[in-house]
């Protein structure tokens, strides 16, 4: 009698230790994957912020180089739509950089600063002055984002 019970005990402790690691299996599988999920969403918003600072810098750049060679009215009131456009679209995808990669948001918010100081440069070096240390700020963004997110970071 004493082997039977011996060899149920076993049994039931063998059952119970097998599910216990399948448990703990199963709840490590779902963390790496909401960690997988949360690093691509940091990554997509900082592609996001990156790519609507870079069509604002674009922008901004063309409304104010025309603004300096003083072209037709209707051409600046284009640029100055599309400029607005683009500074528009920038909102959201820096909140959501703010949210996702709070520790991107000085550097996010250097990059967005150097980009909206294109406005009113008095003449065309010191619009490309301003244009160079707007893509330089983003370029440091994009460097702090890496050493962040970057693959050797998991």
């Amino acid at each position: 009698m004493w082997p039977s019970i011996v060899a149920v005990l076993g049994t039931l402790a063998g059952a119970l230790t097998a599910g216990l690691l399948q448990h703990r299996s199963a709840r490590t599988a779902r963390a790496e994957e909401r960690a997988d999920n949360h690093r691509q969403d940091q990554l997509g918003a900082v592609t996001d912020f990156a790519a609507a600072l870079d069509a604002h810098r674009s922008a901004m750049f063309h409304r104010e180089r025309l603004a300096l060679t003083e072209a037709g009215p209707e051409h600046q009131l284009e640029a100055q739509t599309r400029s607005h456009d683009t500074r528009a679209a920038i909102t959201a995808p820096h909140i959501r950089l703010q949210v996702l990669v709070p520790e991107l948001a000085a550097p996010a918010q250097q990059a967005a600063d150097a980009t909206y100081a294109l406005r009113k440069a008095v003449d065309r070096t010191e619009l490309d002055t301003r244009r160079h240390a707007a893509k330089e700020a983003s370029i440091a963004l994009i460097a702090a984002a890496a050493t962040l997110l970057g693959p050797n970071n998991r």
